[in-house]
């Protein structure tokens, strides 16, 4: 029983923590010109979006419990991507502001990391 209930509450880690927020990167991403958002915000908010739910996956895929390697590779090949980008050696336009972009929301992630293992293995502990 007890896996049956924990399969049910990690549903709403995911919709909260990689859904949503791909779902937004995504919205602010098409509607932009649409919407007249201002071009940093359009630009920079979908990449932290996309960093937020890429980690929230890793936390959730490990139970929540930090897993320094993993988070290092993900801060690593972040970083790697961009620089890539900034080389053209890949397509894009790799700059710095997305690496800050990916650091503060990798940071956020793992800051609010606490909140939801609290809240998620509460919930499964619950008959």
């Amino acid at each position: 029983m007890f896996t049956l209930s924990m399969k049910f509450s990690k549903s709403p880690d995911i919709l909260l923590n990689i859904l949503l927020p791909l779902l937004l990167g995504v919205f602010i991403y098409k509607t932009g010109t649409i919407l007249f958002i201002p071009m940093p915000v359009r630009n920079h908010l979908p990449d932290g979006f996309w960093a937020y739910a890429f980690i929230s996956s890793i936390l959730i895929i490990w139970n929540r419990e930090i897993n320094i390697a993993w988070i290092t590779i993900v801060f690593i090949i972040s970083t790697c991507f961009e620089l890539l980008q900034y080389q053209h050696k890949i397509p894009g336009t790799g700059d710095i502001a997305d690496i800050i972009v990916y650091f503060v929301f990798f940071t956020l992630a793992l800051l609010l990391n606490p909140f939801f293992k609290t809240l998620i293995f509460t919930q499964t502990s619950n008959p």
